[in-house]
């Protein structure tokens, strides 16, 4: 598609399909277990963005915007006659955009997904300001030694998902933390479930789910308590109750 090689898991099933969309650092394959589990006589498809899985990245810069023009493109081959969606963590961002744009789905499943910034934000941490500090220093370095010392730094203070990014990822993980989707959000007007683990640490349940369902009127938020950032995985056979529930619904 566009000139580039692009994979993803078809259980096949009746129309319209189901779009599955992972998270940061992970692929298609994360749900394994849902498509296993789950008991819809629907098709289900899980595309691996590019960048992660069996999808090369290519030589793009990648936001929300252009993974969501790119799985729109997409779509347009596979499900013809519509499709619902379910985007966890970070693909429930690029799920925000695809949820507000027309054509869309006709449904969205959001299992915590980021992009949504609290309405009150505190200051940056000391950590934050002394690395933006260094950085700072470091660019004014002879080139030489500006990228040793920029990787050094990135290794000592970047999070996990940053040191662990290839670097050509890694301006698109900057795109992605610098976001704030909660005017898109406010657009949504399909149905829209919301599934938060309440033992989740990267994206925890206060304030985040409960922003969202406030900017998403359509929505109802289902929290599952023995859940962290990947309930589909945590609770595995609830999450796939939820979700046949939800995408078997009439709508």
């Amino acid at each position: 598609m566009d000139g580039r090689p692009v994979s993803w898991l078809d259980r096949p099933g009746e129309e319209p399909p189901i779009v599955l969309l992972h998270g940061w650092g992970a692929s298609a394959a994360t749900f394994a277990g849902l498509l296993r589990l789950s008991r819809t006589r629907r098709r289900i498809l899980a595309l691996d963005l590019p960048g992660f899985g069996e999808s090369p990245l290519g030589h793009e810069v990648w936001t929300t915007t252009s993974y969501a023009a790119l799985v729109s493109r997409w779509l347009a081959d596979m499900a013809e006659g519509g499709y619902s969606l379910l985007g966890h963590s970070y693909g429930g961002a690029i799920s925000m955009r695809l949820a507000a744009g027309a054509p869309g789905p006709d449904r969205v499943l959001f299992c915590a997904p980021s992009g949504i910034r609290p309405e009150v934000q505190g200051p940056p941490s000391i950590r934050v300001r002394t690395f933006r500090a260094l950085r700072a220093v470091a660019s004014h370095l002879p080139g030489p030694l500006a990228a040793p010392v920029q990787e050094r730094l990135i290794k000592s203070f970047g999070s996990e998902d940053y040191r662990a990014a290839a670097p050509a990822l890694r301006p698109t993980l900057v795109a992605a933390v610098s976001e704030d989707l909660s005017a898109i959000a406010a657009e949504i007007s399909i149905p829209a479930l919301i599934v938060w683990g309440a033992r989740d640490p990267e994206l925890p349940r206060e304030p985040h789910a409960e922003r969202l369902r406030a900017l998403v009127g359509s929505s109802a938020l289902v929290v599952l308590e023995n859940s962290g950032h990947f309930p589909f995985a945590d609770e595995a056979v609830r999450f796939a109750l939820i979700f046949d529930s939800f995408m078997e619904a009439e709508v």
